[in-house]
């Protein structure tokens, strides 16, 4: 494969910078839109594309919110599709890049086409969960495509030692368990289900688990599930200690999860202030880019491994022919 052109290189560079830019800004977003729902105001534009009929509303507390979370999403779309043609003008990129591209723009319009729904249907629980999954898979997407761009324009490529599968396995894992409590969490969410165990470490006085049904329910496995994801993430740290870009990583996500687990205590301890609530929400996309750059470093390890079997496979074949 000839090595990538000087346009190439400098358009991935500058492309990955942007991409990165784009990422916190979105993340912004993600921040923004759980204080939209921790002031009540998810439902202050009751319309949707426009707010009471309007593109510019008369505003209240409230309507800013909701209206101000609009504004920049749309302004992200926008800077988003000035991206995708800077990146995508460039023959080598598309080839390269292409598909992630176009599941970023996917998710965009399945996140905007969420969040009408959200409005027209009443902040319906299952609209409310899709939007908070597809946001944070969004913030996600954006981050890998930094890290490939910026990855394209440097002169030598990365070396990376190819994982045990233990420790793959630990990704997976981490990363399947995060999925679930990304859908526990909007479900609590969407249900007001913040304060249905209004005590710590027991649910209300009784036990750990004194229900697995309606709100209680929702509550206790969002818990439980938490306990769950830490243990992971501390195992996954243990093993991939010896690990340089991994075990660092792996520490990162680590050090994020307990702090999101005492945020979240203070959530219940605290009855759920909007501060907190708006602080356990960028920790949980922390999270999610954490483990989501976990699973990039797994997978290119996993693709430099094989492909140095496959080079040290063909040399004993070129030998025997040499002879």
């Amino acid at each position: 494969m000839p090595p990538p052109s000087d346009l190439a290189r400098s358009t991935a560079l500058g492309g990955g910078i942007a991409a990165g830019v784009l990422a916190f800004l979105a993340w912004c977003l993600v921040v923004f839109g759980a204080l939209v729902r921790a002031h009540g105001a998810g439902l202050a534009c009751p319309d949707w594309p426009l707010c009471f009929g309007e593109l510019i509303p008369e505003f209240d507390l409230q309507v800013a919110f909701e209206w101000g979370h609009r504004a920049m999403a749309g302004a992200l779309s926008v800077v988003l599709v000035g991206l995708v043609a800077f990146v995508l003008r460039v023959r080598e990129l598309r080839a390269r890049f292409g598909p992630t591209i176009a599941a970023i723009v996917g998710l965009l319009v399945v996140q905007v086409v969420l969040g009408g729904l959200t409005v027209l249907l009443g902040l319906a629980p299952w609209t409310v969960t899709a939007h908070l999954v597809t946001g944070n898979s969004f913030v996600v997407s954006l981050a890998w495509l930094s890290g490939g761009l910026r990855e394209f324009a440097r002169p030598a490529p990365v070396r990376r030692a190819e994982l045990p599968g233990a420790v793959e396995k630990l990704v997976a894992l981490c990363a399947l368990v995060l999925l679930v409590q990304f859908v526990l969490g909007g479900l609590v969410s969407s249900h007001y289900a913040g304060l249905a165990c209004a005590t710590f470490p027991l649910c209300n006085g009784d036990s750990l688990a004194p229900s697995l049904a309606g709100p209680i329910g929702l509550h206790v496995l969002h818990r439980l599930n938490a306990y769950l994801l830490g243990s992971a993430y501390a195992l996954l740290a243990w093993r991939a200690r010896r690990s340089e870009r991994v075990g660092r990583l792996s520490a990162l996500a680590l050090g994020i999860a307990i702090s999101q687990v005492a945020v979240g205590v203070a959530n219940v301890l605290l009855e759920v202030p909007r501060e907190i609530t708006g602080l356990h929400s960028a920790l949980a996309t922390a999270l999610a880019l954490a483990t989501a750059m976990l699973v990039r470093e797994a997978l290119a390890a996993r693709l430099m491994g094989s492909a140095s079997a496959q080079v040290a496979s063909r040399r004993p074949r070129a030998l025997e022919g040499a002879r």
